[in-house]
């Protein structure tokens, strides 16, 4: 089932289905007991705690953080495991990026090393009976939450609050590129993206350009993060990653990369985050309230219907970028 609310349906019912939704899928996903399964369960827990950030206003401060808190704490438990397979996943990226240097067998080496590493990893970890109940159990609460708020009022805070922290971060990382603030934004980035998944029925096809610009932002960023954790796994554990010459080649390869995401990343966030906080959440109000309305157009096959002028999102075309 999309990860969207239907416009035309009371918001507060809307956001009980997704969400009973998700947790279902994750629950489902877990009880797989596969690596996929952990994965999928922790992307359906950020879609989550993306969801609450844009129900922020409309829950209350004690309830947000108290089912934020929960969800957060189910994600670390399942951290481990995702994490030592997105280390192989960056060594294949970052090998495609400078083919010669990592065709050599001293490279080789030491992917097969990072590789028994995660497998050692994955085959530690035990079950999850205990992380299955508590999705469980939040699921059979969703019927009883109290949502202040009818209509897009019970997103309006969320989505302004969350857009501008993203333009903050995307200022703080800007003027202070680290690790952690270009972590900090990518999170803010993916929130965003989500939000603009839950909210595409205001406009669908714009809205889904807008998603698939911030999908390559985040995925810049997120590539950008594994290479950060090979870094500092180089510092820490530096037999992993062979002979002295063989890290100091590995280190400048990260340095490169990394440079090149950080600048892509810039480049299209600059752009994605061009609107005024409150300029944005109005015009996605206003879009939202037109959506609502029983003579809304609809998309027909081979046609994309057209936004009112002034109302359209802004929107990036990664092909500009």
């Amino acid at each position: 089932m999309a990860f969207r609310f239907d416009a035309r349906q009371p918001a507060d019912e809307e956001v009980r289905r997704v969400v009973t939704d998700r947790l279902v899928q994750a629950e489902a996903s877990l009880a797989s007991g596969t690596p996929k399964g952990v994965h999928e369960t922790r992307k359906r827990l950020k879609e989550l705690r993306a969801l609450l950030r844009l129900l922020h206003g409309a829950l209350g401060k004690r309830a947000f953080a108290s089912r934020n808190r929960r969800l957060r704490d189910l994600g670390r438990e399942l951290s481990s495991l995702r994490d030592s397979a997105a280390l192989v996943e960056s060594w294949d990226k970052l090998g495609e990026s400078d083919r010669k240097r990592f065709a050599s067998p001293a490279m080789k080496r030491v992917r097969q090393r990072l590789q028994e590493r995660a497998d050692q990893q994955i085959a530690a970890a035990s079950g999850h009976p205990e992380l299955l109940e508590e999705l469980t159990a939040m699921r059979e609460e969703v019927a009883s939450w109290k949502l202040s708020g009818k209509g897009f009022a019970l997103f309006a805070r969320g989505l302004e609050d969350n857009y501008k922290a993203g333009r903050q971060a995307l200022k703080t990382a800007r003027d202070k590129p680290t690790d952690d603030t270009l972590h900090d934004w990518r999170k803010r980035v993916k929130d965003h993206w989500y939000h603009t998944q839950l909210l595409a029925a205001a406009w669908p096809a714009e809205f889904k350009t807008r998603q698939k610009s911030l999908k390559r932002l985040s995925e810049y960023l997120g590539d950008d993060h594994d290479l950060a954790v090979m870094q500092q796994l180089l510092l820490d554990e530096p037999t992993l990653f062979g002979a002295s010459n063989t890290r100091l080649a590995i280190g400048e390869s990260l340095a490169q990369q990394r440079e090149r995401l950080q600048a892509k990343a810039f480049s299209l966030g600059l752009r994605l985050y061009l609107d005024k906080p409150t300029a944005l959440a109005e015009r996605w109000r206003d879009l939202w309230r037109l959506a609502s309305r029983p003579y809304a157009p609809r998309k027909t096959k081979g046609q994309s219907a057209k936004a009112p002028a002034g109302l359209l999102p802004h929107l990036v075309e990664e092909s500009s970028v």
